[in-house]
């Protein structure tokens, strides 16, 4: 892995989709962990290179997630399409927590707040390991980038 430009912070553009609604037309409050953990993703993808598909089965590194909150502020329809900012709250020694913020693309509403946190472990004993040191890298680049 090498240092690529990675924009910062982080931001998932997705539209939401009448599937993603419930009977009043707005978004089903489960789905928000969906569309949280396609943000996620997709920052693993842009600062680590790889997705946790291969971080898994590659590298038999998991990183579940131990602690999930989101707060609402605003409803979203299909006629909303989203912006999902990824901040690095917190880098421990095996646990990762992020900040995420929902704002509507048109108007830049803020439409929910959400924390998660995730702890690095082995694959094959289930026990926790430190941030590979490439990773912990990565996070802390991304991090200077957004203060920048």
């Amino acid at each position: 892995m090498q240092d690529t430009p990675v924009q910062s912070p982080f931001h998932y553009r997705r539209p939401i989709r009448w599937g993603d609604t419930d009977a009043a037309g707005i978004v089903y409050t489960a789905h928000y962990f969906d569309i949280c953990m396609e943000a996620i993703e997709g920052w693993f993808l842009e600062v680590f290179e790889f997705d946790w598909f291969s971080m898994s089965q590659d590298q038999g590194i998991g990183s579940p997630f131990v602690h999930a909150e989101v707060d609402f502020h605003a409803p979203l329809t299909p006629r909303d399409t989203l912006l999902v900012s990824v901040d690095v709250e917190r880098l421990g020694n095996s646990s990762l927590s992020l900040r995420l913020t929902g704002l509507r693309e048109h108007g830049h509403q803020r439409t929910f707040t959400g924390h998660f946190t995730c702890c690095f472990n082995d694959l094959n004993s289930f026990t926790k390991i430190s941030i590979p040191q490439e990773l912990r890298h990565r996070i802390e680049t991304y991090q200077r980038r957004c203060t920048d």
